[in-house]
């Protein structure tokens, strides 16, 4: 009883702090001189949008929004994406694609209902119900799978994976992506539980270390992450690969998060700049 109080207060807070922070931290406009294409387009033919900063040779991808009711991660991707546009003469050796939200059809839904006093959780799933982050074709992969959220990950729910790996337009624009441009480092953002993981890359070791020194997120070692037993993950998909992956869970679900992580993101993509 004690411990659903608690959760009941919990999502109090998160949702009065989540209104003023959906209604009054609205992410800017891309600059328009930014170049701009489609990777795909999502069950309900919603274009997956792509920018493209420099033409350096180290490709680097950050994917917001794979889930999404996690609408901060959006925000957070026009902040990033303007900073980096305005500092791409330090930027050379780099080919910078930003992905703001890979997930439409749920981030369609997140606006229209954000639930602040229920955690959110409205948009989470494609439009045909499938947990993105758990559709890559991968061997772990399994049609119906674990979500662990809450504190220390110790909550779980039940998740539909698809029929089988990349069976989402989605999932499937992001990987023929990512293999037709050679892309070698793929950030991917989520929210809210302020942490860093990295998958088996030993650069991508590196720059999870540096992101959560910059941040104060706490730093999830390899045996902890795969303690929670997740199926058909970007990360693992990464590892196949061998290409360097980095998942940051922010701080908020509803907020950019831009003051709170814009220092981690500028020296992670400055370390791979060298």
């Amino acid at each position: 009883m004690l411990i659903k109080l608690k959760r009941k207060l919990g999502y109090i807070k998160r949702g009065i702090f989540g209104f003023f922070q959906n209604d009054f931290n609205q992410p800017p406009s891309p600059q328009p001189e930014i170049i701009s294409f489609t990777i795909g387009e999502s069950v309900k033919e919603n274009p997956i949008k792509c920018f493209q900063i420099g033409n350096g040779e180290n490709k680097l991808l950050y994917a917001f929004g794979i889930h999404g009711n996690e609408v901060g991660t959006i925000k957070l991707a026009y902040h990033f994406l303007n900073w980096a546009y305005s500092s791409r003469q330090q930027l050379q050796n780099c080919t910078l694609f930003v992905i703001p939200c890979l997930n439409p059809d749920g981030y369609k839904l997140a606006c229209i209902n954000p639930e602040y006093f229920k955690g959110g959780k409205t948009g989470r799933f494609n439009a045909n119900n499938v947990d993105l982050n758990r559709n890559f074709d991968t061997p772990s992969f399994k049609q119906k799978s674990e979500w662990s959220f809450g504190k220390d990950y110790s909550e779980k729910e039940d998740v539909y994976c698809g029929k089988y790996g990349c069976s989402e337009p989605e999932t499937k624009a992001l990987t023929e992506f990512v293999k037709k441009e050679k892309i070698q480092s793929l950030f991917m953002f989520h929210n809210a539980g302020k942490d860093v993981m990295a998958n088996a890359e030993q650069s991508a070791q590196k720059l999870a270390k540096i992101y959560s020194e910059k941040t104060g997120f706490r730093f999830v070692k390899k045996g902890h992450w795969k303690e929670l037993q997740q199926t058909g993950t970007a990360a693992e998909w990464c590892d196949i690969n061998h290409i360097a992956y980095v998942e940051i869970e922010g701080s908020t679900r509803w907020g950019s998060d831009w003051n709170k992580q814009k220092e981690a993101i500028k020296a992670t993509l400055f370390a791979n700049n060298i």
